[in-house]
């Protein structure tokens, strides 16, 4: 850090090229700019003025550090904290109370008379300062920064959203937190002082309350400025834009997907390199990034959240996948295979209510009284069994989320669209589709299914709408909800089997082949002619070993060392055989239990049998389940003879061993073996060290080793050693008896086969039985209606495809489909949305309207700006509202790009509907046929804004947390919006005490004065400051008055 400050005795040029030099040497490196200016100061002149000494230190910064920030520390009052951000995006307020020794209010400690409202605004990552834990300030886990003890924590906003220190309330109305004196006005819909007057117009003055002006405009503050003409005051056209910004980042690689969460200030992304990364609204803070990699794939196309927000479903084109990925870390809790690259997805929740599903919705799951709970799985093994550890023992239920219905939509191409109930289950496959998805949405009350695809023919590719009828689903929302539950159980517990396994095999794998390797290379390395289990005999029966066997001994493996692996193998086998009881068999038993209730709702058929859930295919699937634990039985008699052998042979070899280097035995170890232990040792010698000459070149061992591992192998082969079945009574009984023998009622058993054979052949049988209803329902959703939309002539690229129209939204309220898309007229892209209802049975009217954008009027200039826009992206922002980007075709650069938010009750307006109807037909493509579109000009005084130095293309919008994403046409630049905003900027006082008893200005310092004060104030103090006073811009020549 620069060591001394900005010389103060120069003036005039010398003092700036002081400055410059200040500034840019060591090419700028640890400056920081400290600033405590006068709070009586405005803040649009102080900002313009830190904007210059930062370009002036930029100048000195090397090209590849040209993106670096100046670190900025800037004290000033919480209250100015909208009009900071407003100028400097990047700055976030501390928590930290600044007090001073010689302020009679603000004064360090007890003699101050109240809590100072002042803090830093700093662009430095707010999780690498640390305030003083003993003057009150806490780390919050959640936000990664230190707040004040009072500041709790909302789960409803995310934040800790207190500024001055107290703890404040959440509004649910607001839907945002306050301060704990303000009550919820329902005359002004807003939380405010509870003495406040409700007389002011909404959308009048601030100041007087006339609804002809703004309160930047209004006369009673406007005098002193008029007067004192010799210091012009700089005025942007924008200078109170309707949306404010709150983030702005260049990102390092290409974004080409990008969405909000539908609960939680996040937005997801996904980028040409493959990684989906989770940001947070503030400062566009980075939470996590999931990397590519080889298991999931490196080529994500698209993204989708579940309803309640705490997943997040992401689709991979190279692999063929979709990754279920938890938001609070980069972790995934579940993935399937489809059959083609998925273009795009939706996840919808289902609204429709009934008595018979409330209370299935109320009712406890009697799996959780009837079940015991599963075992948590060791977290010392591999990433993949993260879902069902110790730390994690509640994601099963995040990721079987909410009873209620929701189902993850899937579309791509040549017809691909697959239906997943909460997003893990197929329940449906939807045939009779051509063409590349686009877009699809599955409405609200299951009624119907709308799809938007792509079908490419000589170098131009036809687009058409279709909607299916759903109403097999809707008729049985009941049964399908309860059945696709069960479902979701299924294949929860079948990825818990599964991560069971890989936990036993890397049990398994580390120790147990170490001891195989040894002994093989003890083979490899005998120069006699006896055999491995000779030379062990030899030395059990006449305790000498021969020469070539004692060298081996003590060198290969050591006395040490074979300690060291007898240990190890032991715990190994005790791992394996707990894994085998308490989560093995738990994961068949409860996985039996589903499939029997299963079987008994497919018993019932006239509620299930439309949906084709076959009772003979589940009853299939009972039986490899059976299959499966007698297998895991049998395992577990291996782990137990092998365990006894094992412990006899290590505790000879050891001792025998010990005697070859004349060391002392221990008197325990040192006791005559009885004939129990030799025979346990000369069964281990037996099974593991005969030779098999036909083992040579089919596992490229001279002997098996180890007789648990060839369970866990996953291969076909039949097993090495398979269980010795000759003197099992009950065995010979059931293969002489030809009644037992082929009867149902007795699982099959499969003797030379290994788990995961027997675990792979469950799994397909399981599928194969759950496929039907997938495709029963799938076939009985038709095609209802097939509008062609346009043909589209242009040439991009694939991943820049992925943000284009159209964008199809499903309205739960009204029950209805729209669809955003645009028409090529007159070199110009002219915004259209056709809405259809989700029952096909029912029209709308004005079912399709185009929409032309007219005049901008600025509200602080009050003059309009007329040009010719084009539609360049459209979403919509809630069930009201449609957030646009449009480019002015004859704007100049940096200027020429606005985002609007299109309230529909304006397009939709019932006193002119009948004039704005459709003359055309559906049957003929849209846009040969433009003329008969009617067109509604939309004219905006509020509600838009100008994205200055921007090239603006796509956007993204999230109505419940009122924010929007603005992508520029390089993919990189992002910048975020908060959208529902005041027109003009909401006054917050230092406290909530002097708000109560009366309105006069803050105190400060020595004075802080009213926002009216203040600006007549600042005509007369520019003279006195003219380093800070900016000329008069003009305004655009493309404004009109």
């Amino acid at each position: 850090m620069s060591a001394s400050p900005i010389p103060k005795a120069v003036c005039g040029k010398t003092a700036l090229e002081v400055c410059r030099a200040f500034l840019q040497e060591d090419k700028g490196e640890g400056v920081i700019m400290v600033t405590d200016p006068p709070f009586g100061g405005l803040v649009e002149p102080l900002a313009i003025t830190f904007k210059k000494l930062i370009a002036m230190w930029k100048e000195g910064q090397s090209q590849d550090d040209r993106d670096k920030e100046l670190p900025i520390f800037w004290i000033f009052p919480y209250f100015f904290e909208s009009r900071i951000c407003q100028f400097f995006p990047s700055l976030r307020m501390l928590d930290y109370q600044v007090d001073y020794d010689n302020h009679a209010l603000y004064k360090h400690g007890k003699t101050g008379r109240k809590q100072s409202p002042v803090r830093i605004f700093t662009n430095i990552p707010l999780n690498k300062i640390i305030l003083p834990t003993e003057e009150g300030y806490r780390f919050c886990s959640l936000c990664q920064r230190y707040v004040s003890l009072e500041n709790q924590h909302c789960e409803h906003c995310n934040s800790c959203p207190s500024k001055d220190g107290r703890k404040w309330n959440h509004c649910f109305l607001c839907k945002k937190c306050v301060k704990p004196s303000w009550i919820h006005c329902s005359i002004c819909n807003h939380c405010a002082v509870p003495d406040h007057s409700c007389q002011g117009p909404k959308d009048g003055c601030f100041i007087c309350g006339e609804l002809d002006h703004k309160r930047s405009t209004c006369p009673n503050i406007a005098t002193s400025k008029r007067a004192n003409k010799a210091v012009p005051m700089l005025r942007f056209p924008t200078c109170f834009p309707s949306f404010r910004v709150v983030g702005e980042k260049q990102l390092p690689q290409e974004i080409i997907f990008l969405v909000w969460s539908p609960k939680r200030d996040l937005i997801a992304l996904a980028n040409t390199a493959g990684e989906v990364l989770l940001h947070r609204l503030a400062s566009f803070h980075r939470v996590w990034s999931f990397p590519p990699n080889e298991n999931t794939g490196k080529e994500v196309t698209c993204l989708a959240w579940r309803p309640d927000g705490k997943l997040l479903a992401f689709a991979l084109a190279d692999t063929k996948k979709i990754v279920l990925c938890d938001v609070e870390k980069p972790e995934s809790l579940h993935s399937f295979s489809v059959e083609a690259p998925v273009s795009c997805m939706h996840w919808m929740e289902v609204t429709v209510e009934s008595s018979v599903l409330t209370s299935f919705y109320n009712a406890e799951d009697e799996s959780n009284l009837l079940l015991p709970k599963l075992p948590t799985l060791p977290k010392n093994y591999s990433n993949t069994s993260k879902i069902f550890s110790e730390e994690n023992s509640d994601e099963i239920i995040k990721l079987l989320g909410d009873v209620r219905l929701n189902i993850l939509v899937l579309g791509g191409s040549s017809g691909f669209i697959e239906l997943y109930a909460y997003g893990m289950f197929k329940i449906a496959r939807v045939t009779g589709i051509a063409g590349t998805c686009l877009a699809l949405c599955l409405s609200s009350d299951l009624k119907s299914l709308s799809v938007v695809t792509e079908v490419s023919t000589s170098g131009a590719s036809e687009v058409s709408y279709f909607q299916l009828e759903t109403n097999l689903l809707y008729s049985f929302l009941p049964e399908v909800t309860r059945m696709a539950r069960k479902f979701t159980h299924i294949s929860a517990l079948l990825q818990y089997i599964n991560l069971s396994l890989t936990c036993m095999c890397e049990a398994w794998e580390e120790i147990l082949m170490q001891m195989d390797s040894r002994l093989t290379k003890f083979v490899q390395e005998k120069n006699t002619t006896t055999s491995v289990q000779d030379e062990f005999m030899h030395l059990l029966l006449w305790g000498k070993a021969s020469a070539e066997l004692q060298t081996l001994l003590m060198n290969q493996l050591t006395v040490k060392g074979l300690k060291k692996l007898g240990q190890s193998i032991e715990s190994s086998y005790s791992s394996i055989q707990k894994l085998v009881i308490s989560h093995l068999q738990s994961g068949s038993e409860s996985l039996l239990y589903h499939l029997s209730e299963l079987k008994g709702m497919a018993s019932w058929k006239q509620k299930y049998e439309p949906l084709g859930l076959d009772a003979a295919g589940i009853e299939d699937a009972i039986t490899a389940v059976g299959s499966f634990i007698l297998k895991a039985n049998e395992l577990l008699q291996v782990i137990d003879s092998s365990m006894k052998n094992f412990k006899a042979f290590f505790r000879w070899l050891y001792v025998a061993m010990l005697r070859m280097t004349e060391d002392h035995v221990l008197p325990e170890l040192n006791k005559v073996m009885t004939q129990k232990d030799i025979t346990f040792v000369a069964e281990f010698l037996t099974e593991h060290f005969n030779e098999a000459p036909d083992l040579y070149n089919r596992k490229g061992k001279y002997f098996n080793v180890e007789r648990v591992g060839q369970y866990l192998k996953d291969e076909d082969d039949d097993l090495v050693s398979p269980p010795n079945t000759e003197g099992n009574q009950w065995y010979d009984f059931l293969q002489n008896s030809s009644y037992l023998k082929e009867s149902p009622l007795l699982f099959p058993y499969y003797p030379r086969k290994s788990l995961h054979f027997v675990k792979r052949r469950m799994e397909n049988i399981i599928d194969q039985c759950l496929q039907k209803p997938a495709d029963v329902i799938g076939k009985s959703m038709n095609q209802a209606i097939c509008i062609p939309l346009y043909r589209d002539t242009r040439s991009e690229d694939t991943a820049r495809r992925l943000f284009k129209f159209p964008f199809l939204w499903n309205n739960k309220t009204s029950n209805l489909h729209y669809l955003l898309f645009t028409i090529l007229e007159d070199s110009l892209y002219k915004m259209c949305i056709l809405r259809r209802h989700t029952d096909i049975s029912q029209s709308v009217s004005n079912g399709l309207i185009a929409i032309k954008f007219g005049s901008f009027t600025y509200a602080t200039t009050e003059k309009v700006r007329r040009s010719i826009y084009s539609c360049l992206d459209a979403q919509f922002y809630d069930d009201e509202t449609v957030t646009v980007v449009l480019k002015d075709t004859i704007g100049r650069e940096g200027r020429d790009r606005l985002l609007v938010q299109l309230p529909l009750s304006l397009v939709y307006n019932s006193e002119d509907s009948a004039a704005y109807q459709f003359t055309g037909t559906y049957s003929t493509r849209l846009d040969e046929q433009c003329s008969a579109i009617p067109t509604r000009t939309m004219h905006f005084e509020k509600h838009w804004r100008l994205l200055e130095s921007m090239k603006a293309q796509y956007v993204a919008g999230n109505g419940f947390r009122k924010v929007s994403c603005v992508l520029s046409s390089n993919l990189r630049h992002v910048r975020v919006f908060e959208m529902d905003i005041d027109d003009e900027w909401e006054l917050d006082e230092s406290s909530d005490e002097e708000e109560e008893a009366s309105n006069k200005p803050v105190k400060i310092k020595e004075e802080v004065l009213s926002e009216s004060e203040a600006e007549n104030q600042q005509a007369g103090a520019a003279a006195l400051a003219p380093e800070i006073v900016i000329k008069v811009e003009k305004l655009d020549p493309e404004l009109d008055s």
